[in-house]
């Protein structure tokens, strides 16, 4: 009988919303309001530490000008984050899972410090190797920013990290969504970056045409990251990236990014698995309109703002 009625509660109840649990960790976003939109963007996300507002004046000192009002998401803290939650959102070694690759994990009995090996002891929770609490982190403030716009209905959002460099006029943004639209279709795109590439601390530009192996996934088509196509004078079809500082995602990209971390837990730096879908359909501006801010003040490798 016993059998039988977990039999039934799997057949009734999506495979995610059992085994998952990553979601019980994401954090809600407090004080929205109206101004926080543009035209063609329902909402305007800015993740910033409460431990860096000066970061957080940088960019509105950069946007209001264009009369550009990011909404500030308090971003998840790694150097905060409880060992329980860091050992419940990665991914938990199984048999049969790929045993060549090396891995991080946290362990309470040496006060949250770091151990490096390679993946194999069941049952123990692993990120990718030297993967650091604050990426952690990020990953979990991204996807409760989606979680986030999925539940409020929102069709497009513009999400931002707090070491931006406004380039051109954000809000011809606006119009590059209309023209995207034209071109491939509103269900022919998940995510717009607002510049071409991300860069190094020298500024040149640094393309990304590959992908970082996962323990319990393998690409259907990997072929598909190197993927670099023009597709007008505005827009160049992407298969990968690096850098999520920047980017307009339509509903359908909150779906797919949401449920394919919701499934197969954190492992990889955020801007490492956003692209990892199998179906998700990226594109990026030819000429910058929003990119990253050169040698930015970081905490992702540790409590910096600490030191000031």
């Amino acid at each position: 009988m016993h059998n039988l009625l977990l039999l039934l509660i799997l057949a009734i109840v999506p495979y995610n919303s059992l085994f998952s649990g990553i979601d019980a960790y994401f954090k809600k976003p407090i004080g929205k309001s109206s101004q926080n939109k543009m035209r063609n963007i329902d909402f305007i996300y800015t993740l910033n530490l409460d431990k860096r507002p000066e970061k957080f004046a940088l960019c509105l000192k950069q946007l209001n000008p264009y009369g550009i009002y990011p909404f500030r998401f308090s971003a998840v803290n790694g150097w905060e984050l409880p060992l329980t939650v860091i050992n419940d959102v990665g991914v938990k070694y199984q048999i049969g899972m790929k045993d060549d690759l090396m891995g991080t994990w946290y362990s309470f009995s040496e006060n949250g410090m770091p151990t490096h090996e390679i993946l194999h002891e069941p049952g123990r929770n692993y990120f990718c190797h030297c993967m650091a609490r604050g990426p952690i982190a990020i990953v979990l403030s991204h996807l409760s920013i989606l979680q986030d716009a999925y539940d409020s209905g929102y069709k497009t959002i513009w999400v931002m990290e707090d070491d931006i460099e406004v380039k051109r006029d954000p809000n011809l943004l606006s119009s590059m969504i209309e023209k995207l639209d034209k071109l491939v279709g509103k269900k022919g795109w998940d995510i717009l970056f607002t510049d071409q590439d991300t860069k190094n601390k020298k500024g040149e530009y640094v393309p990304c045409r590959g992908y970082a192996k996962r323990p319990n996934y393998t690409p259907k088509h990997p072929e598909r990251f190197a993927e670099r196509k023009d597709i007008s004078s505005d827009f160049r079809k992407i298969g990968a990236r690096y850098g999520a500082y920047s980017m307009i995602v339509r509903r359908s990209g909150m779906k797919k990014i949401l449920g394919f971390i919701k499934k197969y837990k954190i492992f990889l730096p955020y801007d490492m698995d956003m692209y990892m879908p199998d179906d998700i359909q990226m594109y990026a501006v030819k000429d910058d309109i929003v990119s990253t801010l050169i040698d930015a003040l970081t905490d992702n490798g540790g409590p910096n703002y600490n030191k000031n």
